[in-house]
């Protein structure tokens, strides 16, 4: 008689405490976020915070985003609220739709491209297309993922920049929105520059090819923009039927796909800019303090936890980030190599040495710029270890002791999946590479330097 009393007491018992664990569970879960929560704010029971008072990262970056979004990528929702906590990542919105049309259409556009070079054979220069128009399409879908994991990533990122905010802390003469917005207006207008020049010499080409070809085979010269789209775009009306409405479709396409191969770049830097900038507050504060006599230890152990902090936020933004650098640096390297191909061969119109001159130049400058200012993070996390070594025995303590060592040995600075990290040293790494791959190209190119032009009219 107990023991069948047993079995279903016990049961219940059981049944019950599973029940209240979860219910703790639940509620620990739910205490964390409100935490999260409160977070924001930067005082205990102060009113919620002003974010356009604010100088976050956030607040700087939001207009280049929103100018992202225009060409397809970051399909993020509500990107323009200073709020962080208002930020959204949804599969149904449309920004979402708007990226998804984009990758139908430029995937269109790649696998006509790709159809054509199997059926003319594939060469060094008109392989160029191909790749360009797959790079844009890895990093499209990159971006997307990015755009996943950037609501929870820049809450984050906000809770800690809050430490910055206030004192000891102060805003460095040239403000963090300065910083970040005006490399993406250069990087911006450079990339217009440099869009329009290649349309143009696409142009120009055009027109002196067929009146050309017309003088010489004694026929009327057709310069109609319906021509000049079925003659430099005939890869992709060998799958689609040719329209005016397709035709401007395909260039608009096409400088959706050149926007977002420049934008690579330039999000890398504007995300070096804004963590180097935290980097550069600590070590103003750590200079401050050379001149003061007596230096309390809590001073240097709160100096050293918010280092800490912003090495832990430099990690996640390096594991959401990495594979674009990565697809970054692969996409500059080929394309100088290639683009210093096209200068030292032979070429037909005054327009196209303008052009591959000015891109060439153009893609040696963003790629150094990339990656000198990347680097300042590293630079940045170390600039104070002087001061440090220089602090008097008085103001000597076992926390600076440790900030020097994770100073001196950590390497605080974005990578490439880690497999590089971005430092200035790289930078010489990749212009040796380059000159190798460039030496190898010239090589195996030299055959067809040898040859000359081609035939205008062939």
């Amino acid at each position: 008689m107990t023991s069948d009393m047993e079995g279903p007491t016990g049961w219940k018992l059981r049944h019950i405490f599973h029940r209240k664990v979860k219910q703790q569970e639940e509620n620990i879960s739910t205490k964390q976020t409100d935490d999260t929560e409160f977070d924001f704010n930067i005082v205990s029971n102060e009113k919620p915070t002003d974010y356009a008072q604010l100088e976050t990262f956030h607040r700087a970056v939001y207009p280049v985003m929103l100018l992202a979004q225009c060409f397809a990528i970051m399909p993020l929702s509500n990107i323009w609220q200073l709020n962080p906590r208002r930020i959204r990542f949804r599969f149904k919105s449309v920004q979402m739709i708007f990226t998804l049309l984009f990758l139908v259409g430029s995937s269109t556009i790649t696998l006509a491209m790709l159809k054509h070079l199997l059926r003319i054979g594939v060469t060094a220069k008109n392989f160029v297309g191909l790749v360009f128009f797959t790079f844009v399409q890895c990093a499209c879908i990159l971006f997307i993922n990015l755009a996943r994991r950037w609501p929870p990533l820049i809450r984050y990122w906000t809770r800690m920049e809050l430490i910055f905010t206030k004192p000891p802390y102060k805003v460095l003469q040239s403000n963090l929105a300065k910083r970040v917005r005006l490399p993406a207006l250069i990087i911006v207008a450079l990339s217009i520059v440099e869009h329009a020049l290649y349309q143009s010499s696409a142009i120009v080409s055009f027109e002196r090819r067929v009146k050309y070809c017309a003088k010489a085979n004694h026929t009327s010269a057709d310069t109609s923009f319906d021509n000049y789209i079925l003659l430099n775009y005939d890869y992709v009306f060998e799958v689609l039927p040719q329209s005016r409405i397709l035709a401007v479709f395909v260039l608009l396409l096409n400088g959706t796909c050149t926007f977002i191969w420049n934008y690579m770049d330039l999000f890398i830097m504007i995300v070096s800019k804004g963590l180097a900038y935290r980097f550069e507050q600590i070590s103003m504060r750590i200079r401050k303090l050379e001149h003061e006599e007596n230096v309390a230890e809590s001073a240097f152990i709160e100096i050293r936890e918010h280092y800490v902090r912003m090495c832990e936020l430099l990690e996640r933004v390096d594991n959401a980030l990495s594979s674009i650098i990565l697809l970054s640096c692969v996409n500059n390297l080929y394309f100088i190599c290639c683009q210093l191909l096209n200068i030292f061969n032979k070429l037909r119109w005054p327009i196209s040495y303008v052009y591959f001159w000015y891109s060439t130049l153009y893609l040696v400058g963003r790629t150094a710029c990339v990656f000198l200012t990347a680097a300042t993070i590293n630079d940045e996390s170390k600039s104070a270890l002087g001061v440090l070594r220089r602090v008097s025995n008085r103001n000597w303590c076992v926390e600076v002791e440790r900030l020097i060592f994770q100073m001196s040995t950590q390497t605080v600075a974005l990578s490439g999946k880690k497999f590089y990290f971005l430092t200035r040293r790289l930078l010489f790494g990749m212009a040796g590479t380059i000159v190798t791959y460039e030496l190898v190209l010239l090589q195996f190119d030299e055959p067809n330097r040898r040859k000359g032009l081609l035939p205008l009219c062939a």
